[in-house]
């Protein structure tokens, strides 16, 4: 009789433990929880390389010091692809309009790779300078909360479907023109010859020349 009661118990405490080992397997094996996006290294970077914007120069200079490395000549990224549409469309454009000279800088910054560029525009009595921090993969916008308390100050913010929009003017200083922070979703321009995704840092700055 001993037999008899004892098999169905073995039976029973078996079953127990291959359950316990499959959920420590699949505990084991369960991707770890995503690290929260580096919002303020992020943003700091940004500040570090456009804070100088209206000066070329001066803006090229703090990028390099704070690391950023300009592209190579070969190189036929997002961040060239994005700057060869720009140039065409103000070379289709009105005649009197003119490039500035540009570059264009890599680097990552907290595990996330960030690309950068400098342009300018030339109107004739008006030259427009803008620093552009993009993070091609990013995979959601900064909350308003986070950008209000870096920037000590409440953006205006813009909705176009899925595309998130905020808007400073003044800018980064008091002298710029307009600062923005735009999340632009994965594939949401997939049908289009647009290639940006991800979110997109902007300060622009702008001088009047005499003629």
């Amino acid at each position: 009789m001993q037999g008899a009661g004892f098999e169905p118990d073995l039976m029973l405490a078996t079953g127990h433990m291959i359950g316990l080992a499959a959920l420590a397997a699949a505990q084991t094996s369960a991707p770890p929880a995503p690290a929260p996006y580096p919002v303020r290294e992020v943003l700091t970077a940004f500040a570090t390389a456009c804070s100088g914007v209206e000066h070329p120069a001066v803006a090229k200079a703090s990028a390099l010091a704070a690391g950023w490395r300009p592209l190579p000549a070969g190189d036929n990224g997002q961040l060239r692809k994005l700057v060869a549409i720009g140039k065409a469309q103000v070379a289709e454009g009105d005649p009197n309009i003119t490039l500035l000279p540009g570059e264009e800088f890599s680097m990552t910054v907290a595990g996330r790779a960030l690309a950068l560029a400098l342009s300018g525009i030339d109107f004739g009595s008006l030259r427009s300078y803008g620093c552009r921090m993009y993070d091609f993969s990013a995979t959601a916008a900064l909350s308003a909360d986070d950008l209000e308390g870096w920037a000590v100050r409440k953006p205006r913010r813009e909705d176009d479907d899925s595309l998130v929009k905020f808007i400073w003017e003044p800018g980064m200083k008091p002298g710029h023109h307009q600062m923005e922070i735009s999340f632009v979703p994965q594939g949401a321009l997939a049908d289009t010859d647009i290639p940006l995704s991800g979110l997109v840092f902007v300060a622009s700055a702008m001088e009047f020349v005499e003629q």
